[in-house]
């Protein structure tokens, strides 16, 4: 029955690449479905157990090291995955060795050294900026995560480029969740005590994801990959990683500036519960982005707009139901993580539409990337993050938390928007007409 079935699928698609995103698509999401629901349960757990005051403390933390970490990854994600994509599909080991190699030794390079200003500046952060009790000896602890942080993220996008989409989304969205989730079955009651479970979490985690490196990537005699490529391909990415943290998670740490602890944990809540219905992204992405890199060094654009479009497809197939879930009950949705998180529920209902427009325009930040256009990327994403921030200052003063939601949901939206319209004056088709012919 199982060979009949195989048979079937492999005679209605007969294109390999269609074939091959489809059923790695497929993996990924059954991975990512795995990953969203740690995250959220880690989510409600550490809610339930701190309460609303102390949750804020640590998702405060958590948000301040995502955002340093990503930092110190230096713009190299997407390069990582296109050179390692590339070289991976002519066989070149040297320069696959060459660029996993320097991509590490910059990123701990990096990452350390924002670890120790972190340091060096607690009292700044947790006393002047962020002045909620309690704050700083979180932050201490917490800080000593973000090479780790960093370090896993780099893993997880060099399993990417090798098409190793369950290891690449295993290191990158599961084992820090799963670890914490175990670790949370201790008695702790406050956040400085969830950060001491969160170190040794993203340690494990940085551990799997270098070996499972280390096992797919084929040993070299010589490993080199010239600098002044990586660079000048990562520079601008780093810009863009840059303003994507801050379309993400700047209204979170305003919040956290000029709000109460109890918003952040309001708000946070809110927030990673709308990304929810858009685990399908990153999905599809995982196996479509390499794919794109690929495609457009043989010069096969027809392939690359076919895979374009049938990513589209697969995203909305997937997400809206739980966007429609997430939509039609986001009271019951919040009141998981306890009765005070109602109040959160209108934030939920923004954040959520913000994250369909990222759904339904597709990959649009991946096709820009993948291609050769960072710098049209880039625009893009200074032009959210400039609308993000300028929303956020506006509105959370007065508005607290749908204000903040807003500020977030405006800049998502328009990020993906704006690629929309480069894909097309760029790479020549519109991923938001996904119903035509392919």
């Amino acid at each position: 029955m199982k060979h009949k079935l195989v048979a079937t699928f492999n005679q209605f698609v007969v294109d390999l690449h269609t074939r091959e995103i489809i059923l790695g698509s497929i993996i990924g999401l059954a991975v990512k479905v795995l990953a969203a629901g740690s995250v959220f349960l880690m989510n409600i757990v550490v809610a339930r157990k701190l309460g609303v005051a102390e949750a804020g403390l640590f998702f405060l933390g958590f948000t301040l090291v995502t955002f340093v970490a990503a930092v110190g990854r230096m713009g190299l994600d997407n390069s990582v995955v296109r050179f390692v994509a590339s070289a991976h599909v002519v066989g070149n080991v040297e320069k696959l060795q060459g660029v996993c190699r320097k991509a590490t030794v910059w990123v701990i390079a990096l990452c350390v050294a924002l670890m120790l200003i972190m340091l060096a500046l607690n009292q700044i952060l947790a006393g002047r900026i962020f002045d909620h009790p309690g704050f700083g000896p979180v932050l201490l602890v917490m800080a000593l995560s973000v090479p780790l942080v960093g370090l896993y993220n780099i893993y997880s996008q060099v399993l990417k480029g090798l098409k190793k989409v369950a290891q690449s989304m295993i290191t990158l969205n599961v084992t820090m969740p799963v670890v914490m989730l175990i670790g949370l079955l201790l008695p702790v009651t406050t956040a400085r005590e969830v950060s001491w479970i969160f170190l040794p979490s993203c340690a494990i985690t940085a551990l799997v994801g270098y070996l499972w490196m280390r096992r797919n990537v084929p040993a070299a005699a010589v490993a080199d990959f010239p600098s002044s490529v990586l660079m000048a391909s990562c520079m601008p990415l780093w810009g863009v990683m840059i303003l994507q943290q801050c379309v993400l998670w700047s209204s979170q740490l305003m919040l956290g500036a000029w709000s109460s602890a109890e918003d952040v944990a309001l708000f946070s809540s809110a927030q990673r519960t709308a990304l929810l219905p858009s685990f399908i992204l990153v999905a599809v992405n995982a196996i479509a982005a390499p794919k794109f890199a690929a495609m457009h060094s043989q010069n096969d654009m027809d392939g690359l707009r076919r895979m374009a479009l049938i990513s589209v497809r697969l995203m909305l197939l997937a997400a809206v139901p739980a966007l429609v879930f997430t939509l039609l009950f986001p009271e019951w949705l919040m009141s998981l993580f306890g009765q005070e998180y109602r109040a959160a529920a209108g934030a939920l209902v923004i954040l959520a539409l913000g994250q369909f427009v990222n759904i339904a325009t597709g990959s649009v930040g991946f096709l820009l990337s993948m291609t050769g256009h960072e710098r049209e990327l880039r625009f893009n994403v200074f032009i959210a993050a400039l609308l993000g921030i300028a929303l956020g200052a506006l509105l959370i003063p007065s508005q607290g938390l749908i204000g903040g939601a807003i500020a977030t949901g405006v800049a998502v939206a328009s990020q993906n928007l704006l690629g929309v319209y480069q894909v097309r004056r760029r790479l020549g088709f519109n991923t938001l007409i996904f119903w035509r012919a392919i």
